[in-house]
């Protein structure tokens, strides 16, 4: 139940008694939202340092289509950080639109804004209010906090507006006081009054996510919410992604509301970034119809969605499905988690690849529709070793075979809907599916929502090593090929880069549809005009498709696309059951085709051609169950007399028989002196789809202390414990399961440093400035003040760092303000040939300022660039043989580093795998960055580093 609730006084007058806020930061040091990042602490690449299968990956648009976008209809600023009165970063961008207005909410400040000329309309006595001043006067948690990550949402349906942020608990290590606050306008005017609620949460909620549901029987109606939890009194552990639904019909009466939320249900901790559906448009959903919540697992490249059945008679009744629908994606997927980089700075951007992006936006259509209810998502994922791509999936809901328009034989004989009468969970199914990234350019951040004709409108931003930070904007239509996003259109011209050290962009931006032509999108997320630490801007503009609102018809299938069969079990051929759904009306027939699949099957169809439509047609592959194993693929198209033509792209994964057993390679059974991170090879077997890779400290493999599942016939290991056996063993998989698994073998690592047996150590470069000159070393970044700011070659090393007086090292200082210093090596050339390991090792000290354990706010990590690279890459933990990472980065929010003083002998001797440089040409650096909040208490602090070498096994 909600903790306080009540109506306010008409906004107009509430805005003209309220104070001015103190901004909680400035241009050159912004207060930074609080935002907890969680993402897999893994190595995302393979052994051979290359990532997995993107080259490959046919579900990555790695071209454009040459159909441009619809064209930018309006474009005109919105809040930027000089009017929000913050002086916060990041701005969390959203906003919505009426029939009237678009209103924006950012971090502190909101404003309405006229459709047509852009012109902002005041709100009381200014064009910009605080958001605490929704519930000034209140009282309360939401009346004393003015904490941001705002939502702001034009309920279609009910015609009202619904704004909401959360409340950050101000006491340290404590829970108490979390909160989310909600407030419905009580008529179409966002100047009026408002139904206000506090509701309180047993942890701190972050990152708050809203979305409306609403269906024909009113039962299921709610606002849904979800949050990240983090327990404050247990060092801001993860408790889990927690999914919530307040009682949106009551809420809109300004009635006592209930509150129905899981916290700990199996699977919270897995649902990081985790989406509710978010219902847009003026039309319900199927009567008793559940909400559900969308979420992107990465460990299996799957979509799970969580049901949540309401029961408001008495909510501790509602239920959530204890185990969540599963839809693999296409390929393999792996999120963003590097940052975003920009020309002219060594500054970095958030890529946000651990969240799916709001909104997980739905739409709900008549019976006869291609799909009752449609839903598109979007998320960040890796594109290339150096390039993010905006992931993009569209979804098909429906409330069962009862509401669909065929019966059994899949003959249009227009059998009538069987109401349900029981609150049921909607079927689900990938429509279509896609990687946007259609140059070397990062695209994250994005937005996506549905119009009336089911098109995809889709925003987001876009940088890279020579493209400033842009808004941009793409789509597309039924009738574009299946997995692709027509050519991008610019929002604005962005002339600025973010050269400030926090990294925060966006956290979000927002996607709408304009309600009065259900027709054209509006996009609103944040710039930079000029380059600055924190002067950002925001925008908002809108497109519209021009099939927009005629009549339509698409193509789906009601099983999966993707179908897999085991030939030595399945009973019956692969079939697909196809539907042609319509649009507006449209009632024309249409012919069915299928082309390019295999040979040695005949695609026929149940009815063909389908007189008029809506109609259904099942698609059996008449031979199928008998093809080799393989992968294939082919393309259903229904065609009507214009001709417009509509296309389906269909899968088929088959396994004849179960996989063979594999046979080990490397290292040999029993082999001595393994490097630690050692890279494992087997053969590969026939009919083997997947290897299971396990090491394990016993031979009965009772204690495996790594693992994972490949699509290769090698894989590396993370890093081992020196001088201790290890047994590994492959197991082959497929379709038709798990096939035997190989003989074990054993190995026995070596200590780090030292060359695998049989092997020679050989010095391939070696700098100690014994010259006392820098020997081609440079400099790059900016920031820092004073002796020692920047990276200095002395003979006087900080005493106390262990480097003796005399021997000369490069030396830098704690820095007490922003500032990002790189020393950078000359090019070294690795050779190539017999080469088995390449070892960096350095003598280096370092004691930077840390954040408590595990986490720095200042801190040193390794990059390196392999020619021809232009841009340095990240050198991540699983490298780091010796002296690992202390800390998570609390700025770059993606970087572990080195800030607290390692244990032992001072300084340390660091050894770091570089095997993956064999054959080429390359450059290290090391970079120390510092923010403005003073230095380490150690003394000495700051980075020593000298002794630097390279050396290779041969």
């Amino acid at each position: 139940m909600d903790a306080r609730h009540d109506v306010s006084a008409p906004m107009r007058d509430i805005a003209k008694t309220l104070p001015v806020e103190a901004p909680k930061g400035t241009d050159e040091a912004p207060f930074l939202i609080p935002n907890l990042f969680l993402k897999p602490q893994k190595n995302q690449f393979n052994g051979n340092g290359a990532l997995l299968d993107l080259q490959k990956n046919p579900s990555i648009q790695k071209t454009f289509t040459g159909t441009p976008a619809p064209a930018i209809i309006k474009s005109f600023d919105g809040i930027n950080a000089a009017n929000s009165g913050c002086g916060c970063e990041p701005p969390d961008t959203n906003g919505d639109v009426s029939d009237v207005q678009y209103i924006q909410w950012v971090n502190s400040a909101w404003a309405i804004y006229d459709k047509s000329t852009g012109a902002v309309i005041p709100n009381g006595p200014s064009s910009y209010t605080a958001g605490s001043s929704f519930w000034a006067g209140f009282g309360g948690n939401c009346q004393t906090h003015n904490d941001g990550d705002p939502i702001m949402i034009w309920d279609a349906i009910a015609r009202r507006w619904m704004a909401s942020q959360f409340v950050v608990p101000s006491g340290s290590g404590s829970n108490v006081g979390s909160a989310q606050c909600f407030a419905i306008s009580t008529s179409e005017d966002p100047t009026g009054s408002y139904y206000r609620y506090e509701f309180d949460s047993t942890y701190f909620g972050d990152y708050p996510k809203i979305g409306i549901w609403a269906d024909d029987s009113g039962t299921q109606d709610a606002y849904l919410l979800t949050t990240h939890q983090f327990d404050e009194a247990n060092g801001e552990a993860f408790v889990g992604g927690a999914l919530v639904a307040v009682q949106r019909d009551n809420m809109l009466q300004g009635l006592p509301a209930s509150m129905v939320a899981f916290e700990n249900y199996p699977g919270a901790a897995d649902n990081y970034g985790i989406q509710a559906l978010h219902l847009g448009g003026t039309s319900k959903v199927a009567a008793f119809s559940c909400p559900a919540f969308v979420h992107f697992d990465s460990s299996s490249s799957s979509y799970r969605f969580w049901d949540l059945c309401l029961d408001w008679t008495s909510p501790a009744a509602s239920v959530l499905s204890a185990v969540p629908t599963q839809l693999k994606a296409n390929q393999q997927f792996l999120p963003d988690f590097d940052s975003s980089v920009q020309p002219g700075t060594a500054a970095v951007l958030d890529s946000f690849g651990s969240n799916m992006m709001y909104r997980a936006t739905a739409r709900a259509f008549p019976a006869g529709a291609p799909e009752r209810v449609s839903v598109v998502v979007n998320h960040t994922v890796k594109a290339d070793a150096n390039q993010g791509g905006i992931r993009w999936v569209h979804f098909g809901l429906n409330p069962g075979p009862s509401d669909r328009i065929f019966a059994d034989n899949f003959e249009t004989i227009g059998v009538p809907p069987i109401p349900l009468i029981a609150p049921t969970a909607l079927t689900k199914a990938i429509l279509d599916q896609g990687v946007y990234a259609p140059d070397t350019d990062t695209r994250w951040l994005g937005s996506i929502a549905i119009d009336a004709n089911d098109n995809i409108g889709l925003g987001y931003s876009v940088s890279s090593s020579t493209t400033k930070p842009q808004v941009r904007t793409t789509g597309r239509t039924g009738s574009d090929p299946a997995g692709t996003m027509r050519d991008e259109q610019s929002c604005v011209v962005a002339n600025g880069v973010h050269t400030g050290t926090g990294g925060r962009w966006g956290d979000y931006s927002t996607m709408s549809v304009d309600p009065s032509d259900q027709c054209t999108f509006w996009f609103s997320t944040e710039y930079f005009p000029i380059n600055s630490v924190s002067t950002w801007s925001t925008r908002i503009c809108s497109f519209k498709f021009a099939n927009c609102g005629t009549a339509d018809f698409a193509l789906v299938s009601d099983t999966q696309t993707r179908l897999e069969i085991c030939g030595a079990t399945a009973t019956s051929d692969p079939s697909y059951a196809l539907r042609v759904g319509v649009l507006n009306g449209y009632n024309s027939g249409v012919t069915l085709a299928a082309t390019g699949f295999p040979a040695g099957e005949t695609p026929t169809f149940s009815l063909n051609p389908l007189p008029s439509t809506p109609g259904s047609s099942l698609l059996t592959l008449v031979g199928g169950l008998s093809l080799p194993t393989g992968e294939y693929s082919g393309v259903v198209s229904a065609t009507d007399a214009v001709p417009n033509s509509r296309s389906l792209n269909l899968q088929l994964g088959v396994s004849s028989s179960v996989p063979a057993q594999p046979s080990l390679l490397t290292p040999s059974d029993g082999a001595s002196g393994v490097k630690v991170v050692q890279n494992l090879t087997w053969s590969a077997t026939l009919d083997a789809l997947h290897y299971l890779v396990e090491v394990a400290t016993d031979s009965g493999f009772s204690n495996i202390v790594a693992s994972a599942t490949v699509d290769n016939t090698n894989w590396s290991t993370p890093l081992l414990q020196n001088t201790t056996t290890y047994y590994w063993r492959v197991t082959s998989l497929n379709y038709c399961g798990t096939g035997a698994a190989s003989n074990s073998a054993s190995f026995t690592t070596g200590v780090p440093g030292t060359c695998p047996v049989g092997t020679t150590l050989t010095n391939v470069y070696t700098e100690g400035w014994d010259s006392h000159t820098a020997d081609g070393w440079t400099r790059d970044g900016s920031g820092g003040t004073g002796t020692n700011s920047n990276w200095t070659l002395t003979a006087t090393p900080n005493s106390g760092t262990g480097f003796g007086t005399g021997s000369y090292a490069y030396y830098i200082k704690n820095n007490t303000v922003t500032s990002d210093r790189g020393l950078i090596s000359p090019a070294i050339v690795i050779p190539s040939t017999g080469v088995q390991a390449v070892l960096l090792s350095y003598d280096v000290y370092h004691a930077m300022e840390d954040n408590g354990p595990g986490s720095c706010y200042d801190g040193l990590y390794l990059q390196a660039k392999a020619s021809p690279a232009t841009v340095f890459g990240y050198l991540g933990p699983e490298r780091m043989l010796t002296d690992p990472y202390t800390g998570l980065s609390d700025y770059s929010t993606t970087t572990q580093e080195w800030c607290t003083v390692s244990p032992g002998a001072k300084p340390k001797h660091s050894i770091v795998d570089m095997d993956s440089f064999a054959g080429q040409t390359v450059q290290l650096r090391f970079d120390a960055t510092t923010d403005s909040g003073g230095a380490t208490t150690t003394s000495p602090n700051g980075v020593a580093v000298d002794n630097v070498k390279i050396d290779v096994c041969q």
